[in-house]
């Protein structure tokens, strides 16, 4: 079974630099999904697993056989010792610790770290997040085998579908063309009679002029009226 091997906020155990040879270091980086993050286990004895990482077959390994806190886990030819061996211990919650059969210790981050390139190590069991795994089963295997099962069924139903759509669309064209003819000689018609019956009206507008002339001659009969004022004689009288 081949899973992922995430720590507490989410990071995963991976071969850095898609690393395929022996000595490749092993640390946490954002889960891309890929074989590179991707491991087997497989039961060697007892409790105790071999990690192979799916993408350069190879698996985790304590460096040099060390058995001090703080050496460092890397990638390796599996060569059956102990320091190839680990056991996973359940603490609950989903998550266990990633204990060396070689050491007694356990799989670590440096300095508690969190980010992405963060190396892995071992270290004695202090109970810190950093030391505390959770494994999510990936079936990498079954999905390439899958996605040709689907897709055979589709590309047959494809040509069924072609001749149905040729058939619809040559229809419509004919529909509409038929349609469209008809609509335009009988607008273009009535648009004619209807022009033809307007233009007799317009000679009519010149009788508005006559009307004005009359208003003209009424405000001259008017005006004479306006001499009327030299009454003021009346000085005179005063000599």
């Amino acid at each position: 079974m081949i899973y992922t091997i995430s720590t507490k906020n989410g990071k995963v155990l991976e071969v850095g630099e898609f690393n395929r040879e022996n000595g490749g270091g092993v640390r946490i980086w954002a889960d891309a999904e890929g074989n590179t993050q991707r491991w087997q286990l497989e039961k060697v004895v007892g409790d105790y697993y071999k990690i192979v990482n799916i993408f350069s077959g190879k698996v985790l390994d304590v460096a040099l056989q060390g058995l001090d806190n703080g050496t460092w886990v890397h990638q390796w030819d599996y060569l059956g010792s102990d320091s190839q061996l680990w056991q996973l211990e359940d603490i609950g919650d989903g998550y266990v610790k990633i204990r060396s059969k070689h050491s007694g210790k356990v799989l670590d981050l440096i300095q508690l770290g969190t980010g992405d390139g963060t190396p892995v190590q071992i270290w004695e069991d202090v109970d810190s997040d950093s030391q505390k795994w959770s494994l999510v089963r990936v079936d990498v295997g079954e999905a390439p085998k899958a996605a040709p099962a689907a897709k055979k069924p589709a590309a047959k139903k494809a040509p069924a579908k072609k001749p149905v759509a040729k058939k619809s669309a040559a229809a419509k064209p004919a529909v509409k063309a038929a349609a469209a003819k008809p609509a335009v000689k009988a607008a273009a018609k009535p648009a004619a009679k209807a022009a033809t019956a307007k233009a007799p009206a317009a000679p009519k507008a010149p009788a508005k002029p006559v009307a004005k002339k009359p208003a003209a001659k009424a405000a001259t009969t008017k005006a004479p009226a306006a001499p009327k004022a030299p009454a003021k004689p009346a000085a005179k009288a005063k000599k």
